[in-house]
């Protein structure tokens, strides 16, 4: 575990990281989706999916505030809730990530080179991966510098997009608003929840955060009103010009078309879709292997996915599973419509336990939570978790009812996940060994004392503590 201190990551970097998770190919791919479910309230579905998710990123600052960790939406509920919990969340996030978010943020890349190239969306996913797969061996900094880039650049163009657009609105596609009910906009919520959830993923990273304790709930108030912000505004102008029935299920390729200039459709299709999509590869190829790596290191998983390169220090094996698995689904005839459910489906599983585990730690250790950034009472805590529970456990069951396949198969893949465990613990247990990693306390102790040395301490060569 890094220093606080140390870390590679800060606050700008970390906003980076967030909105670039958020503000990605969900955006440019399932608004159109979205749109066919909610009509022209839209706009309203990313504020309702915002809201649900606002109520999750409190319980997560209050954890990522207090025990600043690599996988903390795995480990938080490992510690607070049960390990067998923990690893069925980390499990559903990964068969939705690899099966889904992945291949879906790949293929939306390979489509819009393609409105410029004409290449094959496959070949162009696979290099896609194979450049991030690259970058991000090479480091978590040139990783964090790539993002860092992308996300100006996207912000420019989705807001070049708003600016011209929002003159060519005409009020009356709203009218009336709510066409498909409000099951409808629920509905359209539910698609859209996981690629708002993005910044929740930041806690992964906590481990490479500079002042962690600090950076990641201040980075949640500055990226979530910005995301909230960019979603609306551009859910309101695609839809504003060109109409919900034109826009279901279409890309903001057919808008921007409609409002922009010929030489700025090509900048917004490059800067902004392929940008957004990019932000998200990156970002997801800097998280992902966390989480093998945390399930590695509590025997759960094979400990050579917890092995990292001598000379970047990054989990290479993780990382190789993660680019090769992504790009066996690019090249698989996984139907392209269906992978943002698939994707719904982990994320929202994966964010239950973690507000369970925030309750339970401000219950358990109210000390530690009293000394943390989050000035956030404990029974303010357990209010959120009291609304956000019930609200993801009703977006789960909607998007449920209206892709039952999709969560047939999602329920397969969790029911195999649920068969290795359970002869993963066997086969420990026949070797006297227990699944089980390092408690969250012990890295709040090391990472008191890595700040202690960066602050001009040491320790002499038995580990006592010497003098500054």
């Amino acid at each position: 575990m890094g220093s606080e201190s140390s870390g590679d990551i800060g606050l700008l970097e970390a906003v980076a990281i967030e909105v670039g998770l958020i503000v990605g190919a969900g955006l440019f791919a399932l608004t159109g989706v979205a749109t066919d479910l909610a009509g022209p309230a839209v706009p309203v579905s990313y504020v309702v999916a915002f809201g649900v998710v606002a109520l999750g990123l409190v319980p997560t600052a209050v954890l990522g505030a207090a025990y600043p960790t690599v996988a903390g939406n795995y480990r938080y509920p490992r510690e607070f809730v049960s390990p067998h919990v923990a690893y069925l969340a980390a499990w559903g996030l990964t068969v939705s990530m690899f099966g889904g978010g992945l291949p879906l943020y790949a293929l939306s890349f390979g489509g819009y080179v393609e409105t410029l190239t004409g290449v094959t969306p496959q070949l162009t996913a696979v290099l896609a991966l194979t450049f991030f797969f690259g970058v991000n061996l090479l480091g978590i900094r040139p990783a964090a510098r790539v993002q860092l880039a992308l996300f100006a650049t996207l912000v420019a163009s989705l807001l070049t997009f708003v600016l011209l657009g929002l003159p060519a609105v005409d009020p009356g596609t709203f009218r009336p608003l709510f066409t498909t009910g409000a099951t409808g906009v629920v509905t359209g919520a539910a698609v859209l929840y996981f690629v708002c959830l993005g910044a929740n993923f930041i806690v992964d990273l906590g481990g490479d955060v500079r002042a962690a304790t600090v950076t990641i709930p201040r980075s949640f108030l500055v990226s979530i009103p910005l995301a909230l912000a960019l979603y609306a505004l551009v859910a309101f102008v695609a839809v504003g010009t060109v109409g919900p029935a034109a826009l279901a299920g279409e890309s903001l390729a057919l808008p921007a078309e409609a409002v922009l200039p010929a030489p700025l459709v090509a900048v917004f299709v490059v800067g902004g879709a392929l940008f957004a999509t990019a932000t998200t590869l990156n970002a997801v190829f800097m998280i992902a292997p966390k989480y093998l790596a945390a399930l590695a290191a509590d025997d759960v998983f094979p400990a050579v996915l917890a092995r990292e390169n001598d000379r970047w220090g990054t989990p290479h094996w993780g990382l190789t599973v993660v680019y090769a698995v992504t790009a066996a689904s690019v090249l698989s005839p996984l139907p392209f419509d269906q992978l943002g459910s698939l994707l719904g489906f982990g994320g929202i599983f994966l964010i239950v336990p973690v507000m369970l585990a925030a309750v339970r730690f401000v219950r358990e250790r109210p000390d530690v939570h009293a000394d943390s950034s989050v000035p956030l009472s404990p029974r303010a805590v357990v209010a959120v978790a009291a609304l956000g529970v019930p609200a993801n456990v009703a977006l789960f069951a909607l998007l449920g009812a209206n892709d039952a396949g999709v969560l047939g198969v999602w329920l397969a893949a969790m029911v195999a996940g649920e068969a290795y465990y359970l002869v993963r613990r066997r086969h420990l247990a026949r070797r006297g060994r227990t699944m089980g990693g390092v408690p969250l306390d012990d890295d709040r102790d090391d990472r008191a004392v890595d700040d202690e040395l960066a602050r001009g301490g040491g320790t002499d060569a038995s580990g006592t503590r010497a003098s500054e």
